[in-house]
């Protein structure tokens, strides 16, 4: 009987060492895993600052080209559930009547203070700077078309 009680203590101890030893081995990457800490990319303070009607000059970098100078209206709305991202409708000013261009979802970096929209013919990426919006359009081959400057109108 002494027998097999020693026995059965020999395989509990046997069996709490290699859990032991497993639970060592797992502890590392399961500590290595990211925690839900909250998307750097995005902050909704900064978000809701872009929030309206943006007015200013988006003017031709490279000149004697087709393209020209305009005056330029984004709208800047957030998108409910997207954090991270805007809905930018943006125009120009022609013979004093605003005309829309398009609309889409914009990228918003918190981090950087950037908003970005994919065109079909390149990106535009304006940063935030008080009451100001600044940056090019850039072409596919990352020539600078155009310079814009913004200012919020309201």
């Amino acid at each position: 009987m002494h027998y097999v009680g020693l026995t059965m203590r020999m395989l509990f101890i046997r069996i709490v060492a290699i859990i032991t030893s497993l639970a060592a081995l797992l502890a590392p990457p399961v500590a290595a895993l990211p925690q839900n800490a909250p998307p750097k990319a995005s902050r909704v303070g900064d978000e809701s600052k872009l929030v309206g009607t943006w007015r200013g000059d988006s003017l031709c970098v490279e000149k004697g080209t087709a393209c020209n100078d305009e005056v330029a209206v984004y709208r800047i709305a957030m998108i409910s559930g997207k954090r991270g991202f805007l809905l930018v409708t943006g125009g120009k000013v022609v013979n004093g009547k605003e005309i829309v261009m398009g609309s889409g979802e914009w990228r918003y970096d918190g981090g950087k203070r950037t908003v970005t929209g994919e065109l079909p013919r390149g990106i535009i990426t304006l940063k935030l700077d008080g009451d100001k919006l600044e940056g090019v359009f850039l072409l596919a081959d990352k020539t600078v078309l155009r310079r814009i400057t913004l200012k919020k109108s309201d």
